[in-house]
């Protein structure tokens, strides 16, 4: 008898993902994208990224009329954890940083372009997104090069 194995190979990514550096805050980020890309990225609170008991900022527009939609999440979640030590009144705390994507550490965001038609839109967005003073660079990523791109899926 046969027996059918699913694998990570029956996830094929139908999107683009581009990775930004930037040392603005992920809500002007949010603004500068809006502007630059003439998109309407608004932020879903209650849709925010949950992994590993932190959350991540996530900010969505969905464009009706193309079938697109636009996506930016924070890669780096961080909290404050205090430790329970013998002492009641101790104050030790620990900064626990979580990423959406490990393997890219270093990437502050990611906006991640769902068409349903298949059509790219990588090169020209990654081109007026690096137009944006505030953003250091911005480059698109293979999704199918990553181990995490389970966690890309939201």
């Amino acid at each position: 008898m046969a027996t059918l194995k699913l694998s990570d190979d029956f996830y094929e990514p139908a999107f683009s993902l581009i990775a930004i550096h930037c040392s603005a805050e992920a809500c002007r980020l949010a603004y500068f994208l809006n502007a630059g890309l003439g998109i309407r990225l608004k932020r879903m609170i209650r849709d925010d990224v949950r992994e590993n008991d932190l959350l991540s900022e996530y900010y969505e527009w969905e464009n009706d009329m193309d079938e697109v939609v636009w996506a930016l999440v924070v890669n780096a979640a961080r909290s404050v954890v205090s430790l329970a030590g013998e002492n009641l009144f101790s104050a030790d705390q620990l900064t626990v940083t979580r990423y959406l994507v490990p393997e890219l550490k270093k990437v502050d965001c990611f906006l991640k372009i769902d068409n349903a038609e298949g059509e790219d839109h990588g090169s020209t967005v990654v081109c007026k997104i690096n137009k944006i003073p505030q953003v250091t660079t911005a480059y698109e990523v293979d999704v199918n090069q990553l181990k995490s791109k389970h966690n890309l899926i939201f």
